[in-house]
């Protein structure tokens, strides 16, 4: 399997990304699921989660370097260069693994319940966020809750937010302690504070499969990408008369904006 590298094309009317690169990853087979990069050393770390494996690229050489097997299911991946650690968090064993940047050895282990997916690095701590377990219908599990798991740099597990099932992409504002957390098994993105370790808010979304998130800070705007054909339904402050929405209809996905103001707990639900 290849991974396939995007450089950005320039002197057009509008900025596109050209296909740069095919980088092959013999025997290794299935999805691919997250990245981690370490900028300085030009690496990237591809979590070949059906393959068991995390494959360490040299972007300069357009090369596979270095296998890590026997993962169960990787998923998440964060390099911290200030340390030089390598976290991957594995799905099938809720096992988070902390690697040295240059051999690859297990500096530390952390225990999850269930489904380590999505690591965040943590500015104010400088750690990182795991979510963890919870209901997920994609790994055919019963209803249950789900959580934010807090890792220092170290490698040492400071604390937990529940959340109230699978907890999918979340975001940390940079400007405040809270945390967007999509969690598209309640059709929901619950707002948590990463100080307080509480639950804010719930904030429901009516599309189906929200999965992506990113969060547009200056506009105070949460955008998500919904993996259902309906049109999304949602929140928009009273100061605020319409909302934004961009359907594809290549990837039959809907992406919706989401006003997260601190008149958001203010606010109603409206159809777009």
């Amino acid at each position: 399997m290849p991974v396939v590298a995007w450089t950005r094309a320039v002197g057009q009317e509008e900025a596109v990304l050209s296909l740069e690169a095919h980088i092959p990853l013999p025997n290794v087979t299935g999805r691919i699921d997250h990245f981690g990069v370490d900028v300085t050393g030009q690496r990237l770390f591809v979590a070949a989660v059906e393959n068991h494996t995390l494959e360490v690229v040299n972007l300069k050489s357009g090369q596979r370097v270095h296998t890590i097997s026997d993962l169960a299911e990787p998923q998440g991946v964060f390099y911290d260069p200030a340390t030089k650690h390598l976290f991957v968090a594995c799905g099938l064993d809720g096992v988070t693994k902390v690697f040295d940047r240059s051999t690859f050895q297990v500096l530390a282990t952390v225990k999850f319940p269930d489904d380590a997916d999505n690591i965040r690095y943590d500015p104010r701590n400088k750690g990182v966020i795991v979510g963890y377990a919870g209901a997920k219908q994609l790994r055919k599990r019963a209803e249950g809750t789900g959580g934010l798991g807090f890792i220092d740099s170290s490698g040492k597990k400071t604390g937990d937010i529940v959340v109230d099932a699978h907890p999918e992409s979340f975001q940390l504002e940079k400007a405040g302690p809270r945390v967007f957390v999509n969690v598209p098994e309640k059709k929901e993105i619950e707002v948590v504070d990463a100080t307080k370790r509480s639950v804010l808010a719930r904030w429901p979304v009516s599309a189906e499969d929200n999965f992506p998130m990113a969060l547009d800070e200056a506009d105070y705007r949460c955008r998500l990408a919904c993996g259902s054909l309906p049109s999304c339904w949602f929140l928009t402050p009273r100061r605020v008369s319409r909302s934004q929405r961009v359907k594809s209809q290549a990837r039959q996905r809907t992406f919706s904006t989401i006003r997260f103001g601190a008149e958001f707990m203010c606010s109603r639900v409206r159809a777009a």
